[in-house]
């Protein structure tokens, strides 16, 4: 507007997601963050179990989560 060149805007930064200790990369926290509320509490419990024994490079794809995450996520 004005003439004036717009900023370029930054890259989003998702602080929530930084501040997990989770083995997951930065977009599959937030990808699996968005699907624990439709979850009930034993599976929940459960995903947040194999996660915390989870022993392996960080996760960065859908295909690199183990078998019972995707199972219980349903993917």
């Amino acid at each position: 507007m004005f003439g004036r060149k717009k900023k370029e805007q930054a890259a989003e930064r998702h602080v929530a997601a930084e501040q997990t200790n989770l083995p997951l990369d930065d977009l599959m926290t937030r990808l699996v963050a968005q699907e624990l509320p439709l979850l009930d509490s034993k599976d929940r419990t459960e995903l947040y179990q194999v996660l915390k024994d989870y022993e392996g490079p960080q996760i960065t794809s859908q295909e690199e989560l183990p078998q019972r995450i995707r199972e219980i996520l349903g993917l």
